[in-house]
């Protein structure tokens, strides 16, 4: 017998409140999620850091979803878009150039709960990346939650050429009939395989 389905937060258990606050002179739009009555917001809250190219509300309203729940809950959440995407100004930018949006973010989040002394990072993919990237950089984070961060470095990339490109090649019958016809360039390949090689063993310093 499967379990139901949990029931989503009804809009009277939660308080939702649009931000409006500077990044380097560009207005940015986020939305506060607060728990509602007489149940206290907690000291810690949650930003949430969305992924690329998404706003704030996140595919199939995911994170308007979490920010609900866990307000539900007692936890303040912030969901916010960064300069260039959804409601706010700027220039689009990738998630290694978002650090002043994330400081900026916070600060708005502090200034709007009272109550708030640290935060939780909640981030998806290339968000994960920058709020881990950004932790480090301020105090008030006390956690991260990172989902599918993005990692991609030169050991990494050379490591999984070796293991899904050349071993794939031997086993498909377009490499055996260069081989066999004398097709195959084995100094270039075997200068490639070697220099992969040599990259991917940067990965054990």
């Amino acid at each position: 017998m499967s379990a139901a389905p949990a029931a989503a937060p009804s809009a009277a258990e939660v308080e939702l409140r649009a931000l409006r606050f500077d990044c380097l002179g560009c207005e940015l739009v986020g939305v506060l999620a607060l728990p509602a009555g007489s149940l206290p917001a907690a000291p810690r809250g949650v930003l949430v850091v969305t992924g690329g190219p998404q706003y704030r509300a996140g595919s199939h309203r995911q994170f308007v979803l979490l920010a609900a729940d866990l307000a539900r809950r007692g936890v303040p959440v912030l969901r916010f878009d960064y300069r260039g995407m959804g409601d706010s100004e700027g220039e689009a930018r990738d998630y290694e150039r978002i650090e002043a949006d994330l400081e900026a973010a916070s600060d708005a989040f502090f200034g709007a709960v009272p109550a708030l002394r640290e935060l939780v990072l909640w981030g998806l993919c290339d968000g994960a990346t920058a709020a881990a990237g950004y932790a480090a950089c301020d105090r008030r984070v006390a956690g991260l939650i990172l989902l599918n961060p993005w990692v991609r470095t030169a050991p990494g990339m050379a490591r999984a050429t070796l293991r899904h490109y050349y071993l794939a090649r031997l086993r498909q019958p377009q490499f055996w009939r260069k081989l066999i016809t004398g097709r195959f360039r084995p100094a270039a390949a075997f200068g490639s395989l070697r220099e992969l090689a040599g990259v991917a063993g940067q990965a054990a310093d």
